[in-house]
């Protein structure tokens, strides 16, 4: 979150040369060193981004077909629901995930607002909520089903939880079945 710019390493240091500030030549080395660090990390990035693509396509995934879900955020979705055989329906992943609604009672109280349990994976919820608004932006069903969520009243985390429910119930259906993501199979 936040707005980020794009700074090269080599303007950085321009710039921190004309920003107020001593002139001492151990802070020049440690900017230095820093800037070689950022630059190597960033290479780094780009090779491990390549190979998880190059895994990713290796694996040919239906989950891959869904839009708006790219290779890192797909392998983490697979990774973390493992064989897709162990579950018995998508009710199951749901509760898996930790996305499933938890009540609140005692005696004859009754809770108002059914809030999730995140008793499930945390990698896994946290990798379909990272995923679910670019799927809602890419795939009008989603988008409409967030859409009708909202206009019932609900709050936008609260509709974004129906959505990544929603995302669950069709990968199961795409992993159990081998199939492709199909928009208008959905109704």
């Amino acid at each position: 979150r936040g707005n980020h710019t794009k700074v090269d390493p080599h303007e950085l240091k321009t710039l921190a040369q004309r920003s107020i500030g001593q002139n001492i030549d151990a802070n020049n080395l440690e900017i230095e060193y820093l800037l070689g660090m950022i630059e190597f990390l960033e290479e780094k990035k780009k090779i491990y981004t390549k190979k998880i693509e190059e895994y990713a396509r290796q694996l040919n995934s239906p989950i891959f077909s869904i839009p708006g879900i790219g290779y890192t955020t797909g392998l983490s979705i697979l990774s973390e629901i493992g064989d897709i055989a162990l579950f018995s329906s998508a009710t199951k992943v749901v509760a898996f995930a930790g996305v499933d609604p938890s009540v609140y009672q005692s005696g004859e109280y009754q809770g108002n607002g059914l809030a999730i349990s995140k008793r499930g994976s945390r990698y896994l919820r946290k990798a379909l909520y990272q995923c679910i608004l670019t799927v809602c932006n890419n795939s009008s069903t989603f988008k409409n089903y967030y859409n009708l969520k909202k206009s019932q009243g609900k709050t936008h985390l609260c509709a974004q939880g129906h959505c990544v429910r929603k995302l669950i119930r069709v990968i199961y259906k795409l992993l159990t079945q081998n199939i492709k993501f199909d928009e208008t199979a959905l109704v």
